[in-house]
């Protein structure tokens, strides 16, 4: 696992306290009530505690509403996306957001209307949304460049930045934090330019192909110059994590010692400042060198330290500790121990996913509590209206009851029929699953040949034609094994061995974002082990399929990729913002492309749901169950 830029989003672009920052904005409004409520609000945000800051802010917000203060209004709708985000109920907060947006632009406020694009564009970059992060994120930097407001420019743009870091396309992602940078060095904002520096450093990290050693090395440049800024500025939590980066480069280098010399460098100022958390983290990666190093017993030292230290401060380092030790203990024959370990890091994961689940469930508790009052009345209402409709739903129970008898008997008689139709259709499917299966099996015996046969005779001549320096025979040769390897890589999909499922699928979809113009972004956890060598295969096609359908035929302009591991099952998401399609009429078409992805889910036990609508896009949602997790 790549963890070697965590934290590079955590302090980037730092501003002062959301409080502190939202309370300047209210000083100038009249109504001392709502005001009141306000700033009691925030200072209960500032110190985490939620709910007494979401009692206060919803109560100036019902307070502006009864005096009709649209100001105060918005402001109130602020202030509760600013509760829902530090919550990470982002959902929430960008409805929030959207309602005091709407009352700004209103009101012509152009610098709380900046406030509300910055906001949002935060709120759906946490929820993977890169298309409405960046669109919120563009108009506020338009209000930015208009008022000449370089700080916030410059935020914007590092911004920006941020989202593209998480796509394809590093490049934009590179030319927006330089963009940043030159402003921040004008400043002369020290956090800033070490923010730059840092994601920088992870934009080169992150690119791959053949001259990856090279940008690593460039990386490294970029964190090194991050951490000479860093110290010069004092600033010794950022000094940490530009230590720890680079010690985490340097083992993809597979120079180990200065990778080591490096992270425990790291160490020492995380301890120092009691950020534990990041210790952790720390010690996880010197857990990976050494275990690179086939020092096992180094390995497992500092895994368990990594896990000393998370506790009540990372349940993610925690967890990915439990995950280096089953590692390990698996490469020492302790396989008992590794499976317990992994048990553990699997309790872990589970137990994450139910905690944001309750905080969500909790959130939206408050949220009716808060609501339910202003309905009351209607229920009861409702209620006598309900009542007066029971003894009408009674006899006509009577009714319906006579005419239900007379449906059995025709029930049975269709049933019948239905039965044969249905063992038809399963012999149907089961031809069609086989012949899939047979259709791989022959795609991956060509491939074979086509690699070790053909492949190495062209290669073979190649080399032959270099040694008598027939240039022309050469040139021909490099293309025909060009082709071959192209033919090879279609039929079956090399990479898959060599990389695994998790690293071929981000490669398939590079290869899409480079090879058209839409624009790709991708969030896909580490899935490699819940997957045998054909059914790896048989997810990797379905991938490909859902892809190649969308190129060909969505006419869209971005497209999402979202593969997790959730619970018992591997859910994923792939959604377009294409044309569209009638999901029924093309099922009723017997489309090829549909039918092989369907078939394709039913040979690994899977669901498929589509959701599709005329000129708003589609989404594939399938879910395979994961049989052996252990």
């Amino acid at each position: 696992m790549n963890k070697v830029l965590v934290y590079l989003l955590f302090f980037l672009f730092l501003n002062t306290s959301y409080a502190q920052e939202e309370k300047k904005s209210l000083e100038s409004q009249s109504n001392s009530l709502v005001k009141n409520y306000y700033f009691k609000g925030l200072d209960f945000l500032s110190k985490n505690n939620f709910d007494e800051a979401f009692k206060s802010i919803s109560s100036g917000l019902e307070a502006s509403k009864k005096t009709n203060q649209k100001d105060l209004m918005a402001f109130g709708y602020l202030h509760l996306g600013g509760y829902f985000y530090q919550k990470k109920n982002y959902q929430i907060a960008i409805e929030n957001l959207k309602k005091s947006l709407a009352i700004f632009i209103y009101l012509k406020n152009e610098k709380e209307t900046y406030n509300c694009y910055f906001k949002l564009g935060r709120s759906y970059y946490r929820i993977s949304e890169f298309d409405a992060s960046l669109v919120n994120h563009f108009k506020a930097l338009e209000i930015a460049e208009r008022i000449n407001n370089e700080k916030e420019i410059a935020e914007n743009l590092g911004r920006i930045g941020e989202v593209y870091l998480l796509t394809p396309d590093l490049r934009k992602a590179q030319i927006n934090f330089k963009k940043a940078l030159k402003i921040y060095e004008r400043l002369g904002d020290e956090q800033g330019i070490v923010g730059c520096f840092t994601n920088l450093g992870a934009s080169y990290q992150k690119q791959g192909g053949p001259n990856k050693k090279e940008l690593i090395i460039k990386a490294i440049d970029y964190f090194k110059q991050g951490l000479v800024r860093a110290k010069k500025a004092n600033l010794q939590r950022n000094e940490s994590i530009f230590l720890g980066n680079i010690g985490s480069s340097y083992r993809s280098l597979d120079k180990y010692d200065e990778s080591l010399e490096f992270l425990f460098r790291a160490l020492k100022i995380k301890v120092k400042l009691k950020n534990y958390g990041s210790a952790a983290h720390s010690c996880n990666d010197i857990s990976e060198t050494y275990s690179a190093m086939n020092n096992l017993v180094k390995a497992k030292e500092f895994a368990l330290k990594a896990i000393e230290y998370s506790k009540g401060f990372n349940i993610h380092q925690e967890r990915f500790g439990y995950y280096l030790l089953s590692k390990i203990e698996y490469k020492t024959g302790n396989f008992k121990s590794s499976h317990g370990h992994l048990k553990r890091y699997h309790q872990i994961h589970d137990s994450l996913f139910s905690l944001q689940k309750m905080a969500k469930i909790n959130d939206l508790q408050i949220q009716y509590e808060t609501e339910k009052k202003n309905l009351t009345i209607e229920a009861q209402e409702s209620n006598i209206a309900l009542l007066d409709s029971k003894n009408s739903i009674k006899n006509q129970w009577l009714l319906f009851g006579g005419l239900g008898l007379l449906s059995i008997f025709a029930f049975i008689t269709l049933q019948k029929s239905k039965n044969t139709a249905k063992k038809e259709k399963l012999l149907q499917e089961k031809f069609s699953q086989d012949l899939l299966i047979s259709q791989e099996e022959e795609r991956t015996r060509i491939a074979r040949e086509l690699h070790d046969s053909v492949g190495q005779q062209l290669t073979l001549i190649k080399r032959k034609s270099q040694n008598i320096e027939q240039q022309e025979i050469t040139k021909m040769t490099n293309k025909a094994l060009e082709e071959v390897r192209s033919i090879s890589r279609n039929l079956y999909p090399a990479l898959l061995k060599q990389l695994g499922l998790k690293e071929s699928i981000e490669q398939l979809i590079n290869e899409y974002d480079e090879q058209t113009e839409l624009f790709f972004s991708m969030d896909i956890d580490l899935i490699d082990e819940y997957f045998t060598e054909n059914t790896s295969l048989n997810f990797y096609r379905l991938v490909q399929e859902c892809l190649t359908n969308i190129v060909k035929h969505a006419k869209a302009k971005s497209v999402t990729v979202n593969i997790k591991k959730e619970d018992k099952s591997i859910i994923t998401l792939i959604s377009d913002n294409g044309k569209g399609f009638d999901v029924d009429k093309n099922k009723k078409k017997n489309s090829l492309g549909l039918k092989t992805i369907f078939e394709r889910i039913k040979i690994m036990n899977g669901n498929l749901s589509i959701n599709s609508k005329i000129n708003n896009g589609t989404n594939f949602i399938f879910s395979i169950p994961i049989k052996n997790e252990s």
